[in-house]
């Protein structure tokens, strides 16, 4: 299953991380039933999309998904 995921990528000036103007979007081939409601299966989602983007865990927040 693919996910369509909105995200806003936040970037480091002067030792703040500071959220660029503009969301991005990123397609994620996911595991079928996965429930981004559910705690568990948000985990592996932003787990996923930080390996995808190769972005620590904090430099980005999801803002909205959609399946494909």
């Amino acid at each position: 299953m693919n996910l369509r995921i909105k995200y806003r990528l936040y970037i480091h000036i002067d030792g703040k991380l500071i959220p660029e103007q503009y969301d991005r979007y990123e397609i994620l081939n996911v595991r079928e039933g996965i429930d981004p409601n559910d705690t568990k299966d948000y985990q592996e989602l932003i787990s996923k999309l930080s390996k995808s983007i190769n972005r620590p865990l904090s430099e980005f927040e999801i803002k909205n998904y959609e399946t494909m």
